[in-house]
């Protein structure tokens, strides 16, 4: 069997796999302590499962361990990559179930970071079109951890609503193996990409299930950690991939961060004031908004595929990203007038 067979097969195996694995939290989320409960940033009215992101976890170990019997084992670059994803995924279990501070989360999340730098090595220049794309230095390993920790975090802040975590995830990771394939990086995003598109089809609108920490952490840590797993030279460019098909999910949160800074409201208080929950009424479905936004990513992707197979359309996709973000912000301050009305 070729490499690009198998790793299709083994996505079916983490399908499979994890949503075994949700439907088992979804069932037992009460004895395992994985309930929702509605708070000031919740958009739903009454308690749900959540955790659901063990079973993407689940279903990505599995197929991952039957790689290595099908003969296309994952390098061991990728295997610190998945233990690193992990430790990251077990500290948000553990904010699941127990409210956890922000310092050790983040400690963790930096300690794990490092540990994919040194394994499979930085950035050498800024992942930006030329001529922006200066040399990076010793300041690349510096810049990459902090890649890694924050979209880890923008992605937790961007899981509020059905379906838009997981449906971002998937455009992304199917933006990201296209130029790899069918490379080993683009077989685990292949596999991660089945993982989470099994929880979806729980977390859709009515969502039955909700991701957690425990997997919008390992998610957001993956997808800004897999760029690193492709060619050296290729590494700047397969992040600003990843950075243009996620441009909604990395400018909301700095620009809520900004507002609710010069409001010198509490960072870590819970609160709606994100664009993306300000364009869904709590309680009411959310497939047309988060449908809306999950159009606004796919075409966010193609124009990043693009743009990493011709250089040129490199600038025009950053304009084209910042104009959907101005459009998406403009609609949501326009209905939190409407609302304060």
């Amino acid at each position: 069997m070729d490499a690009a067979s198998a790793w299709v097969l083994l996505a079916i195996v983490a399908f499979l796999g994890s949503l075994a694995g949700v439907r088992f939290v979804e069932r037992y989320a009460a004895a395992l302590r994985l309930i929702d409960l509605p708070n000031v940033r919740s958009s739903h009215h009454v308690p749900r499962p959540r955790g659901g992101g063990l079973g993407i976890v689940a279903g990505v170990v599995l197929a991952s361990l039957i790689a290595s019997v099908m003969g296309t084992p994952l390098p061991g670059e990728l295997w610190i990559l998945l233990g690193a994803a992990g430790v990251v995924a077990v500290v948000g279990l553990w904010d699941d179930r127990r409210s956890l501070s922000v310092w050790p989360r983040l400690a963790v999340q930096a300690a794990a970071a490092s540990l994919v730098v040194v394994a499979l090595g930085s950035l050498d220049r800024l992942p930006l079109p030329s001529p922006a794309d200066v040399p990076l230095g010793l300041a690349g390993a510096a810049l990459v951890v902090i890649w890694i920790v924050g979209v880890t975090n923008f992605f937790n802040f961007m899981d509020g609503v059905d379906g838009l975590a997981a449906g971002q995830a998937v455009i992304s990771l199917g933006a990201l193996a296209w130029p790899l394939w069918p490379q080993p990086a683009a077989g685990l995003a292949l596999i991660v990409l089945a993982a989470t598109a099994a929880f979806l089809t729980r977390n859709w609108s009515p969502a039955k299930i909700f991701l957690g920490d425990v997997g919008s952490a390992f998610l957001g840590f993956l997808l800004a950690s897999l760029p690193l797993a492709g060619p050296a030279d290729a590494r700047p460019q397969l992040v600003f991939l990843v950075a243009i098909s996620m441009t909604l999910f990395l400018l909301d949160p700095i620009a809520t961060l900004v507002v609710r800074g010069r409001k010198r409201a509490t960072i870590g208080a819970a609160h709606r004031d994100h664009a993306y929950q300000q364009l869904v009424e709590p309680g009411q479905p959310h497939a047309a908004a988060v449908s809306m936004l999950l159009m606004a990513g796919f075409v966010l992707a193609v124009f990043a595929v693009a743009a990493y197979s011709r250089p040129g359309l490199a600038w025009p996709a950053i304009g084209v990203a910042l104009v959907v973000f101005a459009i998406e912000w403009r609609m949501a301050s326009r209905r939190r007038a409407g609302v304060k009305r």
